[in-house]
């Protein structure tokens, strides 16, 4: 069951890393093509690498070069060995630790418990960098445990 479960959700994570790397534009028949005009289309990510995948041409890039985090990719590999490694009914308790993560976050105070079921939903559609540290002590034991549940 386990192996069935990591195919599907490795998957899922291939299908939506493909759509989140990728823009398609599609057309009602083979004859119309879509113009990139990157002087009037605006193109609002840090950096971009698009590609004819037609051709392989290189049609538009910006700071292609610059170094970018994975934070998407990470936190669906989380949530992947959460669903693997936990149930949705454990409880998880708040470190002092995940409770200081910067930016992006639920907000939790040290201490607070919370499903794990909730949170990642919180993880999935927030994106908060607290809830992704909470998990990954509570599955690992310690964030450094957990990159290793990562890489194995």
């Amino acid at each position: 069951m386990k192996k069935i479960l990591r195919f599907a959700s490795a998957l899922l994570c291939g299908a939506m890393l493909l759509c989140s790397l990728s823009v398609t534009a599609f057309a009602e028949n083979d004859d119309e093509v879509y113009d990139f005009d990157p002087n009037t289309d605006k193109i609002y990510s840090e950096a971009v690498y698009m590609v004819n995948t037609d051709t392989g041409d290189v049609v538009y890039k910006k700071n292609e070069s610059k170094k970018m985090y994975p934070a998407s990719t990470t936190k669906i590999m989380t949530c992947i060995l959460a669903l693997e490694n936990g149930k949705p009914d454990d409880i998880v308790k708040v470190s002092n630790y995940a409770a200081s993560m910067p930016k992006v976050k639920l907000y939790m105070k040290s201490g607070d418990t919370f499903r794990l079921g909730d949170l990642l939903y919180s993880l999935m559609l927030e994106s908060h960098n607290d809830t992704a540290v909470a998990i990954a002590e509570h599955i690992g034991g310690s964030v450094k445990n957990f990159a290793k549940l990562m890489n194995r």
